[in-house]
């Protein structure tokens, strides 16, 4: 269900090349998947796949190969007119959780703070928990991807330096320059040009 008068912009983070990425690890998939047995494939991609790369994997994976469509979100908070901006994923900690602290990066947010932040998904998630683990299990996965891994962040943005050279060379890769997060600033901070 649609809401008359809103827009919507309808981006899939994990689209196809962060797809792609994930096919390339596993070449058994492909043949679950043309015989029609796609829940099993779910589950082989998550067990043989997703499950070893962990929470942190993938979020490094969406950050590795989905710049295009990270870019096309961060677009959308880069326009006063598209606000209040809402932005979501299944659990609301993972794919949300990247795109929030992408942002917070660009806010210049410290990590400690963005740390906190993320980690306060863990209690709103609590009383769902229970019925996301037995989804998981059936993708293959384990217990732990429905909590919020502690070093997340911190390990999120360890790749981005260590891969991308700094978080803005990173932001420069994707093609959100700084003309663009400089948008991004002044639509989300009061005073984004004063020193704190």
């Amino acid at each position: 269900m649609k809401i008359p008068k809103i827009q919507y912009r309808e981006i899939n983070l994990n689209g196809t090349s962060y797809e792609w990425t994930l096919l390339r690890r596993l070449s058994k998939l492909g043949a679950l998947m043309a015989m029609g047995r796609r829940t099993e494939a779910i589950a082989v991609l998550g067990k043989e796949v997703i499950q070893p790369r962990g929470l942190v994997g993938q979020a490094i994976d969406s950050i590795d190969s989905s710049g295009y469509e990270l870019k096309q979100v961060l677009g959308v908070l880069a326009e006063a007119g598209d606000y209040p901006v809402y932005f979501h994923c299944t659990q609301g900690k993972d794919r949300t959780g990247l795109v929030a602290c992408l942002l917070l990066l660009i806010l210049e947010i410290p990590l400690d703070v963005i740390s906190v932040d993320y980690l306060a998904s863990q209690e709103e998630l609590a009383p769902e928990r229970e019925s996301r683990i037995q989804e998981l299990r059936a993708m293959g996965l384990s217990d732990d991807f429905a909590d919020c891994s502690p070093s997340w962040v911190m390990d999120i943005h360890g790749h981005i330096t260590e891969t991308y050279g700094s978080v803005s060379g990173y932001f420069d890769r994707i093609g959100v320059d700084e003309a663009l997060r400089d948008k991004i600033r002044s639509n989300m901070l009061e005073n984004p040009t004063a020193d704190s």
